[in-house]
Parts: structure tokens; sequence; C-alpha cells
């Protein structure tokens, strides 16, 4: 069949459809109602897409859509060029005017009620984002562009700092973006500070609030007083920490609860297992649980410190060894007080013994008696050995942390509290999407106002980017439906980027006005839009964008 034209859509029809669930652009429309020829929410859409394409946000926009699909994507009367700098422009300055995170609080609510997500427990970090440019802020603005602590290490370079809320792990439901020199301890506090009105509007009144160590400070604690359920970790500098990991080592009361996820590489298992001890501590007078976490995987750079702790108390009981060993004594009293007085180290243990060195007088030695002994001297022999005992429980302290929590023990277990705190990892993988050099290079947007309004287009494009991905697990999981991974291996825990890959080869031709597959979509494919609950019409016909959702399930 001869074709007018021809498009790769990729994986893009399935983004347009899971905004579509979203009302992405319908909530974006009627929050920022204008006349431009373009909706505002139709612009921010192609935008996510844009990030979803693995590109840069902003750079060069009008020339990514041009060998595209724009109606298929974008909805009929939409061209490449309406998606022009001007356009793209205006909308992020309309998106900070109306509230860049009043926005996304919206297009959330609607989304989680969409697809039923549970926000009883949120977590929330911070990251920074390094910038090139001077950004010398207007008197009016909040937002300060400055050198703050670099968690990219690059202190030469300004930055702002991203605050991220997330629920079920890793879907982001709140965010903000900060000064750059904004301190993690008082950006848990403005968090609590709003945390009850944010829940509220998701129908959350009983949650509990996740976060780093951070957290733990005086302020803060009172400002959860008893109203608030937390969960975090206790700073290792706090002296309560060290004792109450050295308690819990020496008791030995430790409860086994296994390892609380599976991963294999290479047919080994790679996932820690674990070790709890129940205490309690008394904080800013405030009595809370306390959690003895132990880790069988222990963490590299602890492990380096101790090791370099061993060789340093072996070098100083060496040295003090090898002076002693070189004395000469002259009576057996003082040998005999030196030993005693020989101390060894807290990692290293000495044994010594007394040896006898007889003196003979000078001149040859005769063959027939002999040899007179003039005097008798004393030298002490010694020899260094590890204590294996006190290096074992130095390790097995350093594979400790402490959770502190307010959450009662009737109604969460111990096991339980550490598997919620565990799930934070999913809030640094979401962090390591927005700062991917292939998704956002360094920022060079050229106002604060512009910055922030972005950093909603990369929140948006990583909450669908999730949905997409739970979407499918959770079909895996319900319909033991193994998707093809990478390497062609089966797995039950899918990834966007690996939908992604699999529909690079998408070919749409286009004929009358007509659009058709190039080629039938594969097995792979098939399964892929099975596990997303979408039809395979997507790449052929032009569904709205505004909220309306077509028949579900591949035929």
């Amino acid at each position: 069949m001869n074709m007018e034209s021809g498009f790769t859509p990729a994986h893009l029809p399935i983004v347009k459809e899971y905004a579509s669930r979203m009302e992405l652009v319908k909530i974006v429309d009627e929050a920022l109602s204008c006349g431009m020829k373009v909706s505002p929410g139709t612009i921010l859409l192609g935008l996510v897409m844009n990030v979803l394409s693995g590109r840069s946000p902003l750079y060069r926009v009008e020339e990514f859509f041009r060998p595209r699909d724009v109606a298929l994507l974008l909805g009929p009367d939409i061209t490449a060029e309406m998606l022009n700098d001007d356009a793209i422009g205006r909308v992020l300055d309309r998106i900070y005017e109306y509230g860049t995170w009043k926005i996304f609080s919206e297009v959330c609510v609607q989304s989680f009620r969409s697809f039923g997500v549970d926000c009883s427990v949120v977590h929330h970090d911070t990251t920074s984002v390094s910038v090139w440019g001077e950004y010398k802020p207007a008197p009016d603005d909040p937002l300060r562009i400055a050198h703050g602590f670099s968690k990219d290490k690059r202190p030469d370079l300004k930055q702002f700092v991203l605050s991220l809320l997330c629920v079920e792990g890793n879907l982001p439901f709140h965010g903000g973006v900060l000064s750059g020199n904004a301190p993690d301890k008082k950006t848990n506090g403005t968090v609590l500070a709003e945390l009850p009105r944010i829940m509220a509007s998701h129908g959350e009144k009983d949650f509990i609030y996740v976060a780093d160590s951070a957290l733990a400070t005086e302020e803060n604690l009172s400002l959860m007083g008893g109203n608030i359920r937390f969960i975090t970790r206790l700073p290792a500098n706090f002296k309560a920490c060290g004792l109450l990991i050295r308690e819990a080592v020496a008791s030995g009361s430790w409860v086994d609860v296994g390892q609380l996820s599976h991963r294999t590489v290479k047919g080994t298992e790679v996932c820690a297992g674990y070790r709890l001890h129940e205490t309690r501590v008394d904080l800013y007078g405030r009595t809370y649980r306390a959690l003895v976490v132990h880790s069988d995987a222990h963490d590299r750079r602890r492990q380096k410190r101790i090791d370099r702790l061993i060789e340093k108390d072996a070098l100083a009981v060496e040295e003090r060894a090898r002076s002693l060993s070189c004395k000469e004594f002259f009576c057996l009293p003082d040998a005999q007080a030196a030993v005693e007085a020989l101390k060894g180290g807290d990692l290293h243990e000495v044994s010594c013994s007394v040896a006898i060195r007889p003196t003979y007088g000078r001149g040859r030695p005769s063959k027939s008696r002999m040899r007179p002994v003039k005097d008798i001297r004393f030298w002490i022999v010694t020899k260094v050995k590890q204590n294996k005992e006190a290096v074992e429980k130095l390790r097995e302290e350093a594979g400790c942390f402490v959770l502190l929590t307010s959450v009662p023990m009737e109604e969460k277990k111990g096991a339980d509290l550490l598997r919620i705190y565990k799930e934070q990892d999913g809030i640094e993988r979401n962090f390591a999407f927005l700062k991917d050099p292939l998704v956002a290079n360094d920022v060079f947007l050229k106002t604060p106002r512009r910055i922030e309004a972005m950093g909603l287009v990369l929140v948006l494009s990583l909450l669908l980017w999730r949905l997409m991905e739970r979407a499918m697990r959770r079909k895996a999981k319900e319909e033991h439906l193994r998707l093809q991974g990478w390497n062609n291996a089966a797995t039950l825990r899918p990834t966007s980027f690996m939908m992604a890959s699999k529909f690079s080869p998408v070919f749409v031709g286009l004929k009358g006005g007509r659009r058709f597959l190039l080629a039938p979509l594969d097995k792979v494919q098939l399964a892929y839009l099975t596990a997303l609950d979408v039809h395979p019409s997507i790449f052929t016909e032009i569904a709205p964008v505004d909220g309306g959702v077509r028949t579900r399930g591949p035929s």
C-alpha cells in the first residue's frame, strides 16, 4: 500500500492515554483558562511527551514534534509550529502565576482517585539541582538560586533544592522548588506545617510521615508532637544512637526478619537480610520507640573505616611491642613489671614471654670446659594477635542503624516499620529520573520562575511514568503475567523504560486521512498493552486529550 507519509510514534500514544485518565489537559485548561490558540494543557502534555522521550525539555520542542504525528499525539488541528518557544514561555509564566504546586496537587487528587492510590504513608526527601549562570534574583523572587550543600558534588555551581513528597513508595503527589541554600532540617519543618492540609485534600487524616535523619531535631519533633506519626532514622552523631547499637549488640537478643525483597544477579541473591532489636529512647523530654536494625549487607564505607581502625590499632600495638622487645633488663622483676605494663589495643592483644640471655666474659672459650657465665640479662619476646571477638563486635555494630518512630507497637510490628522505611529508596530513584541527563540536562532557564514551572513539568512526567509502571506491575502480579524484560528475560516487575523500548519499532502509515500499522504489533507489545489496560487502536485512532478514555484492552 502506498503511503502519503509515515511516523514512528513509539510509546507516546500510551503516554497520551494515561494523561487522559489523569485528566491532565482538562485540569490545566480549567486552571489556566486563557485565549491561547493552543490550550495550555495541550502544550504541557507536549512538554511531558518531550521529557518522556529522553530529551531535554524546552530544547527545540518544535523540532521534536515536526517529524511526528502531532494530530495523533496532541489532537486534530495541532501542528508542531504551535509549540514554539513563545507559546511555551507564556504557559510556564501562567503556571507560576496560578501556583505551580497548586496545579500539581489538583492533578494528583484526580489521578489518585482514578487509579485508587493509597496515601496512608507519605515519604519525603530533597535533592539539589545544579544550574549554570549568575541568576541574579529580582526583589520579589521567593526562590534564590544560590550556592549551598551540593548533593551533586558540584559546589562550584549555584543550585536550587527540589523537595518531593511521594506515596506508595515512588508516586509523587506534592513538591516544591526551594532556594539553593535551604537546609534539610528547616525544609522538614516547612513540610510539616503544610502536611495536614495537603493530606486532607487526599482524604487522609491518619497517615505516617517518613523522612531521613534531618527530621530528628528538637523543633521538628515538637512540631509533630502527638499529632503526626512518623518514621525516621536516628542520626549517627547522636550519642543515643551509638549507645542503643552497643546495647543491642551486647544483648544479642535479635529478631530475625530475613530478607524484605528478593533480587538475584547471575544466580546469586544480593538482597540484605535483617535482624531487629526493639527498645525505647528519650529525646527532648519525650519517649519514642526505637528499632535497632542490623543488615548483613554492611555499608562499604563503614567497613573501609573499620579496616582503617584495625590497621591503625595494629600499628600502634606493634610499635609498643617492638619498643619493649628492644629493651634489655638486668633483673627478672623489672622485666615482669614491663610485661604487666604493656597494654594491647582495642582490637589487638599482646602475648609476652621473658627470655633469659646469659652474658660471658671476654676471651676465647676453652675447649675442655664450659664457658663461665658472667651475668644474666632478660629480654621480652612479644606476639601481636587480632582480637577476633572485638573485631566481629565492631563490624556487627557498623552494620546497624536505628529507626525512631512514634507509631505504636500495637499498630505496626518492627518488620512492618522497616519495610515502610526501606520504601524511601523509591524517592531516591525518582531523583535519579528527574536528574538523568537523558531527561533534563543542567538547567539553563534564565529566571527562577521558569525553573519552578519547569519543575512542574518534570514531576508531572515522573508521576505519569510511575503510574504506568504501577499499572503494569499490579496487572502482572494479579494475573501472573510475565512480560519480556531486558535480554528477553521474563519479569513480573516491568519498568516503564522496558515498556518504552518495546514500542520504538512501531511505524504508522498515513493515507487518505486514515492511519494504519505498517506491521502488526507483536506478542511482546500486545502483552505490554494488556498489562497497561490499553487498546492497540491508540496508535491509529485520534482520541481526545481532555479526559476521554477509549475502550481498554487489546482485542
